[in-house]
């Protein structure tokens, strides 16, 4: 039963959201209701009930997402996923959507696409796994295999631009924008919640993807949204570039509302991203507190949380832990130590993460400590 598409996609500049074209090309103009494309509007940051600016773009998200699933999500079953994906850092969803994954940097042509490959090579090469295809999802089945959410930021400001209007590098910039679109997905949270009652949301993110993904979680807390985050279910983050101090604060913010339900937090690490992650703790705004990223420190010290696991995904122990359990992940590339993609781009690992938001009992947190699963970050470049 093909036909009708199981994707949503959504495009984020800066606070403004548009509806874009069916592959991921940015509509311009108002958004038009009919054609369920175009500028929705933006979504500011305050506390709701939102202004009246907040208003109308809320009501125009809230008709998209609830024409379009009529559609991606029509033949949806209780345990299928539905999962909001969130990309990191250098994509741009004003590029035109190519047909070749690696010729584009909008995140829908390039890593949110149902493009089939036959040359795995190239495709680690330009880091343009199929995250969808990567998670299972059919591109045409309405939601049988689950519905993903395709979510696109703007993470590739220029680089003049940055210095000479905003003073800051490139990355410090993004960073920024990161935290903008933080609150426009806690508001596409908040619709879904309504959307889908009683169905848990995932959250899938790598790189600079975890600031937008940890900071809509801190403002849900604090923002009249504390209700929706028992709604979340599983967030795997792949190589977060996130500060560990956020991620902490925003740790604090969920344990003191002592919610009915919490999110689980996988959080995966890798050896060989050591050498990105001190380019984001350099390069990225300065901060109080602990300014290492979460891909590299987790969440800092020796503490278990109950409902966060740090992952070393190219440790050698895990990944005989592992394959006792038929699963071949290998986080890293042995030839590259700059390669910050392997984290998806490897079949093995997206398998795994496939799993986690599938089978849930099997991959759930407690469950896997009892099977003496090894957890932990990296500690050190080249030590195993």
């Amino acid at each position: 039963m093909g036909g009708a598409m199981s994707i949503v996609r959504l495009s984020v500049l800066g606070d403004c959201v548009y509806a874009p074209n069916s592959d991921g090309t940015l509509a311009m103009g108002d958004y038009d209701k009919r054609r369920l494309t175009g500028r929705m509007g933006p979504l500011v940051d305050s506390d709701l009930p939102v202004e009246r600016e907040n208003a109308k773009t809320r009501d125009r998200l809230n008709h998209y997402l609830a024409r379009t699933w009529s559609t991606a999500g029509a033949r949806l079953a209780p345990g299928q996923p539905v999962v909001l994906m969130v990309h990191g850092f250098l994509f741009d969803p004003k590029q035109v959507v190519s047909p070749e994954p690696k010729d584009t940097d909008n995140p829908h042509g390039r890593v949110y696409h149902f493009v089939e490959t036959a040359n795995l090579a190239e495709e680690q090469k330009h880091h343009t796994t199929s995250w969808p295809m990567g998670l299972q999802f059919a591109e045409d089945d309405g939601g049988e295999s689950g519905v993903a959410i395709a979510f696109g930021w703007q993470s590739q400001p220029g680089f003049a631009s940055s210095l000479i209007n905003h003073f800051k590098n490139f990355y410090a910039r993004a960073y920024d924008k990161a935290g903008q679109a933080a609150w426009v997905l806690a508001n596409v949270v908040d619709v879904l919640a309504d959307m889908l009652p009683g169905h848990p949301i995932d959250l899938f993110c790598h790189s600079l993807g975890s600031r937008v993904v940890v900071r809509a979680l801190a403002m849900m807390a604090t923002r009249g949204l504390q209700e929706r985050l028992p709604r979340l279910g599983r967030i795997v983050i792949l190589g977060g570039a996130e500060y560990v101090v956020e991620a902490q604060l925003m740790q604090q913010r969920l344990t003191s509302l002592r919610l009915p339900g919490r999110p689980a937090i996988y959080n995966i690490v890798a050896r060989e991203n050591d050498v990105l992650d001190k380019l984001g703790e350099n390069f990225g705004p300065r901060t109080f507190g602990n300014s290492q990223v979460i891909g590299h420190n987790g969440l800092g010290g020796n503490r278990r949380h109950s409902h966060w696991i740090d992952l070393r995904i190219d440790g050698k122990a895990l990944r005989e832990w592992m394959l006792r359990r038929g699963m071949a992940i290998s986080g890293d590339n042995p030839d590259s130590v700059w390669d910050h993609w392997y984290y998806y781009t490897h079949p093995g690992n997206m398998a795994f993460y496939a799993a986690v938001l599938r089978d849930r009992t099997r991959w759930d947190i407690g469950r896997m400590r009892l099977g003496g699963v090894p957890e932990g970050v990296p500690t050190g470049l080249f030590g195993d």
